[in-house]
C-alpha cells in the first residue's frame, strides 16, 4: 500500500514537471507575437517607374454647335404642323404652315404673269433674230419679262414666309405653335439644333490660356463617366473678355455617336505638366518632418528610416520623386507620422 502511494506521488510529480515545461515552451513561443502587436502598424507601397501628368480643370455646359430659332416673317393662323419635338429634319423641311389668305392669290397672279412674259419674250427673241420685229418691240418684251420676273420672285418670297422651314439639319428642340394658334412676326415659334457637333463655351485663366492653342486636343469628362471624350480647341481669344481677367474659349466635341446631350455639365482637363517614365510613389508617402519633406523607408527587417526627398509633378494621386528613394524601395504611405527614425514597424496590407 505504501509502495503504491509512492508510485502515485512520482507520477504526479512527473506530470507537473511536464506541464511546467510545456507551459514554459508555449510562453516562449507566444511572447514574440505579443511583442509584435505592440509595433506601430503601417502600410507601404513600392517605388516604381511610370508616366505621370497633372491636369488643370475648366468647366462649362455642352451646347449645340449649330442651333436655329424659327421666327416667322408672316403673321396669321396656323393651319398645319408637320413635325414634333424630337423629330430629325433636313434643311429646308417645312415645319408648319400659316394661312396664306390673300397672299396665295397674289402669288398665283404673279406666277401667271411671269409665265406669260417669259413665253412672250422667248417668242419675240426668236422673231427679232429673224428680223420679223423691230428692236423696240424686242426691248419692250424684254423689259416686261424682267419686271414680271422680279414681281414673281417677290411674291414667291412672301408666299414662302407662310411656310417656315428649318435652315439647318438637326432635331426639333421646341415647337411653340399648334393648329389654330395665331402666330405673330418676331416671335420664336420653334427651334432646331444639330447635335452631331457640340461645343463648350467657357473661359480660361491666364495660366491655362497660355498652355493652349487653337487645334489642341483636350480631355472632356461628362457626368462622372470614367471614359474621357476628346475635345478640340475651336476658338481662343488672345485677350481677356471686357471687364474680366479670363479668356473666352470654345471647345468642340464630335457627337456623331449620339452619346452626349446638350445641356450636360462637362469638365475640361488641360495637361499642365507631364513626365514620361518617372520614378513615382503615392502622394500620401510624402510628409513634413522638422520643416523638411521626407519619405519613410522600410527595410526587409522592418526598420523605418527617414529619407529627405525632393519631388516634381504631384497630381494628387502619385508624385514624381527626384531624390530620396530608388526603384523597388518600400515607402510608408499610412502611419508614418507616428513613427520615429530607426523604429521597427509592423507592415500590414
Amino acid at each position: 500500500m505504501k509502495k503504491n502511494k509512492i508510485v502515485i506521488a512520482v507520477v504526479v510529480l512527473l506530470g507537473a514537471l511536464c506541464l511546467y515545461r510545456i507551459g514554459s515552451f508555449a510562453a516562449e513561443r507566444i511572447a514574440p507575437a505579443e511583442d509584435e502587436t505592440k509595433l506601430t502598424a503601417v502600410k507601404t507601397a513600392t517605388v516604381e517607374y511610370m508616366d505621370i501628368s497633372k491636369a488643370t480643370p475648366m468647366s462649362g455646359r455642352i451646347s449645340p454647335a449649330q442651333e436655329a430659332a424659327i421666327v416667322p416673317l408672316a403673321a396669321g393662323q396656323v393651319t398645319k404642323v408637320n413635325v414634333k419635338v424630337g423629330d430629325y429634319v433636313k434643311a429646308g423641311t417645312v415645319l408648319f404652315e400659316i394661312d396664306k389668305g390673300t397672299v396665295s392669290g397674289s402669288y398665283t397672279q404673279a406666277k401667271a404673269a411671269y409665265d406669260l412674259a417669259r413665253t412672250t419674250y422667248s417668242n419675240m427673241e426668236k422673231l427679232y433674230s429673224e428680223g420679223a420685229i423691230s428692236k423696240s418691240d424686242y426691248d419692250s418684251a424684254r423689259v416686261s419679262y424682267i419686271s414680271a420676273q422680279e414681281n414673281y420672285k417677290l411674291a414667291a418670297e412672301q408666299y414662302s414666309n407662310f411656310s417656315p422651314s428649318s435652315p439647318i439639319d438637326g432635331y426639333v428642340t421646341s415647337m411653340n405653335v399648334s393648329v389654330g394658334n395665331v402666330v405673330a412676326t418676331g416671335s420664336v415659334a420653334a427651334s432646331v439644333a444639330n447635335t452631331d457637333e457640340l461645343e463648350i463655351s467657357t473661359t480660361a485663366s491666364e495660366y491655362i490660356a497660355g498652355l493652349l492653342n487653337v487645334g489642341d486636343s483636350v480631355e472632356v469628362y461628362v457626368d462622372n463617366r470614367e471614359k474621357p471624350y476628346t475635345g478640340v480647341v475651336e476658338t481662343l481669344s488672345p485677350a481677356p473678355a471686357y471687364g474680366t481677367f479670363t479668356y473666352p474659349i470654345t471647345i468642340s466635341l464630335d457627337n456623331s455617336s449620339g452619346e452626349l446631350m446638350s445641356g450636360q455639365f462637362a469638365e475640361i482637363r488641360v495637361t499642365a505638366e507631364e513626365s514620361k517614365n518617372a520614378l513615382c510613389v503615392p502622394s500620401d508617402a510624402l510628409i513634413m518632418k522638422n520643416g523638411k519633406t521626407v519619405l519613410v523607408l522600410v527595410n526587409e527587417e522592418g526598420i523605418a528610416s527617414y529619407s529627405e526627398a525632393t519631388y516634381g509633378i504631384d497630381n494628387g494621386e502619385v508624385v514624381e520623386i527626384l531624390s530620396g528613394a530608388k526603384k523597388g524601395d518600400k515607402v510608408v504611405i499610412s502611419g508614418q507620422s507616428f513613427i520615429s527614425d530607426g523604429e521597427k514597424v509592423r507592415v500590414v496590407e
